[in-house]
């Protein structure tokens, strides 16, 4: 049922999506606020849902654009019930904040493989990646997958190793000018880099433990076959099928060097995850194991709700 309703990419999937997340900020979020909401509360939420929303459209343009999935909605299905079975990720602004510019990043490294608009796309996703940290520091990580990107050109010269730190220096410039205007101090800097917390005692919290562990599990059961599965792919389709590994690893290290362990800081793996996931599923050739999978993401959410 599952497997063919999201096995074809159909408009009232992203209907469904869209209400899915609407439904998981409400009930994830904004059940947690104590006092009424006033009118500008009330837009800032709804700012933040209509994010989480453009979110999956982003995902989903990207998997299409370059290939990384075939065409159907399984990659949007497992980031959306993923983001709502973590509602504190809704309580996280920043890091909201922070992944979508990633992922808008992330667009413009998969598009290097084309030959076109080389010096543009790494700009934009040096300009991309900079705002991101100016919403949680350790995004600048982000720049390794750049780099990768750029050593994977098949006619590389200097002016590409350039035009990142332009675009950090960019971002940085307009940032301490607005702070200087504000608050006129350069003390925003100090607080900028945080400290990395390894205080992982949020996740005694079943609400928190269960996601992390079935993430963790499909991440393990799916990995090794992606993995292997490089070997065999087109040279066209490798390097961002390498791209994806380096950039699912990367989150991996941003999440974890998070100041402070909450639960959302796994929604940068999120996305990377459920493109790999896909791509298993997608190979999969037993029909009840692919809905079994499917259904238990779909489930887990639900469930977590009576918990």
């Amino acid at each position: 049922m599952l497997t063919s309703f999201f096995g074809k990419s159909k408009p009232i999937n992203f209907v469904i999506f869209g209400m899915v997340i609407f439904l998981g900020y409400v009930f994830g979020a904004l059940v947690q606020v104590k006092n009424p909401l006033d009118f500008s509360q009330l837009l800032i939420s709804l700012f933040f849902i209509g994010w989480a929303i453009f979110a999956i459209f982003l995902l989903d343009f990207i998997v299409r654009k370059n290939d990384l999935t075939y065409k159907n909605t399984y990659t949007v299905l497992l980031f959306t019930c993923f983001l709502i079975t973590l509602p504190v990720i809704f309580l996280d602004r920043n890091i909201l904040l922070a992944n979508v510019f990633l992922l808008m990043a992330f667009r413009r490294l998969a598009s290097l493989s084309s030959e076109k608009n080389t010096e543009r796309k790494i700009l934009d996703a040096s300009l991309w990646i900079t705002v991101a940290t100016m919403f949680y520091f350790w995004s600048i990580l982000f720049f390794i997958p750049l780099f990768f990107s750029i050593l994977q050109k098949p006619e590389i010269n200097h002016k590409l190793f350039i035009i990142p730190f332009i675009g950090f220096i960019t971002i940085f410039i307009l940032s301490t000018s607005f702070h200087l205007m504000v608050d006129d101090s350069f003390l925003w800097i100090i607080e900028w880099i945080p400290s990395v917390s390894l205080n992982f005692s949020a996740y005694n919290n079943i609400k928190i433990l269960l996601p992390a562990a079935i993430m963790a599990t499909f991440l393990i059961w799916a990995l090794p076959f992606r993995l292997i599965k490089i070997a065999s792919l087109s040279k066209k389709e490798k390097p961002n099928a390498i791209l994806l590994l380096i950039t699912l690893a990367i989150c991996m290290v941003i999440a974890l060097f998070s100041p402070q362990k909450t639960g959302a800081e796994l929604f940068f793996i999120i996305a990377p995850l459920s493109v790999i996931v896909t791509n298993y599923i997608e190979n999969v050739q037993e029909a009840r194991f692919k809905e079994g999978l499917l259904w238990l993401v779909v489930l887990v959410p639900i469930v977590l709700l009576f918990i």
